[in-house]
């Protein structure tokens, strides 16, 4: 293994290969070398394609020896979550069924990042169709925890979330219809960004529920997650509700006054919230307010309210989304699946309309209350240490903890009203397991929390700190 090499963030390798002082191809070898060492104890990846992934860095480095940059990405290991189309071959969305279609056209963000010379290794590990994961019945077996393979990894984009964490790739894309990109970030302590709602183009990526879905960057740090949003960003007329909202340059915005930023903290929780995590939270705050910084307690609207809203969107949606699949190949589907996917099937039409209309009116009181007199909103990640994997194959466990909102009651309001959210590494439990905090901006500001998250990490080394095999 070359450890110099993927302890490196993705901008300092970035930087490291265009000035060649690293190949891509050594930097690609370092990747495939954690990943033979990693693969088998967190299942991380679906697919590794070396030959393909060797020959692309190849191709980098000749094109540098010729003087030929090929984007802000030149040379740069990436491995994606496996919903996303590539022309020519098959992407599982976490079940067997899809083995046997081959794509005719690439995702529009794996296009935008091939353009910006990134090098694809492989394909990451996610839940079946993006929902949820039965204990010990994942189709392409359990994604697990870098930092402790016993518990519960949460999210569906827990194969990105992981892949980063063990150093198995520089960066990743995922997908979020409730929490999928920063739930799995939290605990694994890396970043990720659920960008604003039609931000970054879904097409040719797996459809969920088409109003909460959103595709966004992950990685080992904020400056990383900049540079990633700011190549797969932008308008993209293949997708009806894409953005034509000018796209800034998130790199250079990130450096800021602190001074300048007033950061909004929960009066009161939504929640239970543990107590490591809230000291985390305040660690947190203080790190900040030192850096000159405004913090200042607010009363937040109802969050259970918009998680109810966006519940009735999501299985509304979903079931109409795998409707056809359902009928025609749902014996296929794992219980926990089938019945998810058929709960909307029994919501009245008029409380979907209901929820749907009510999103704008909603939309414009939260910012009005939350962000009249701040510029970030801080809340909890995930409010609570994942439980183990053995707790979550007690039925009345795992009921009792999804159904009390645990998992995404802070995530899944910013999908209903389309914020941009972002999760930031912010501290450990006492049992080594990361915590971490979400920051929530007004529409279209994934500037500021880049910002804010990039100067919490250049004060602080939580991002630095890597899990070791047992």
């Amino acid at each position: 293994m070359t450890p110099d090499i993927t302890c490196l963030s993705l901008c300092e390798l970035a930087d490291a290969i265009r000035k060649g002082r690293i190949s891509s191809y050594r930097a690609v070898e370092a990747c495939l070398d954690r990943i033979d060492a990693w693969q088998p104890r967190i299942n991380a990846f679906v697919a590794i394609d070396r030959e393909g992934a060797l020959a692309s860095a190849l191709h980098a480095d000749r094109n540098l020896a010729a003087g030929r940059i090929l984007g802000a990405l030149h040379g740069v290991p990436l491995a994606y979550k496996d919903l996303f189309s590539r022309a020519g071959r098959a992407s599982t969305c976490g079940t067997r069924i899809f083995s046997g279609e081959i794509a005719t056209e690439t995702a529009t963000v794996l296009e935008r990042l091939d353009g910006a010379g990134a090098v694809e290794i492989g394909t990451l590990n996610m839940t079946e169709l993006a929902g949820s994961d039965p204990i010990g019945q994942e189709p392409l077996g359990a994604c697990c925890n870098p930092w402790n393979t016993r518990l519960f990894n949460p999210g569906s984009s827990y194969g990105s979330a992981a892949a980063l964490a063990a150093r198995l790739t520089f960066g990743s894309v995922g997908s979020c219809t409730g929490g999928s990109i920063r739930i799995p970030a939290a605990v694994c302590g890396v970043v990720g960004l659920k960008p604003t709602y039609g931000r970054v183009s879904r097409h040719g990526a797996l459809t969920r529920s088409w109003s909460l879905d959103a595709i966004g960057p992950m990685a080992r740090t904020a400056r990383d997650v900049a540079r990633l949003l700011g190549c797969i960003a932008g308008f993209d007329q293949r997708d009806p509700t894409s953005s034509g909202e000018p796209v800034p340059d998130y790199e250079a915005g990130l450096s800021i006054k602190l001074s300048d930023i007033r950061i909004a903290v929960q009066r009161r929780f939504w929640s239970d919230v543990d107590h490591d995590v809230a000291d985390a939270l305040a660690s947190f705050q203080e790190c900040l307010a030192r850096g000159g910084a405004t913090v200042k307690p607010i009363e937040l609207p109802d969050g259970h309210l918009l998680w109810d809203l966006a519940s009735v969107l999501s299985d509304c949606e979903t079931a109409a989304v795998f409707g056809r699949l359902l009928r025609e190949r749902g014996a296929e589907i794992t219980e926990i699946n089938r019945n998810q996917l058929q709960r909307g099937n029994f919501i009245p039409a008029p409380r979907y309309l209901e929820a749907l209309a009510l999103r704008a009116r909603y939309l414009r009181e939260f910012c009005d209350q939350v962000f009249a007199d701040a510029d970030v909103l801080q809340t909890p990640a995930l409010p609570v240490p994942p439980p183990t994997i053995d707790e979550m194959r007690e039925p009345h466990f795992a009921d009792e903890f999804n159904l009390t909102r645990l998992v995404n009651i802070y995530t899944r309001p910013c999908n209903y009203l389309g914020l941009p959210a972002l999760t930031v590494p912010c501290g450990f439990t006492p049992d080594g397991l990361p915590v971490a905090c979400q920051l929530v901006g007004r529409p279209f500001d994934e500037a500021t929390l880049l910002a804010v998250a990039h100067a919490y990490q250049s004060a602080t080394d939580w991002h630095h700190r890597a899990p070791q095999i047992h």
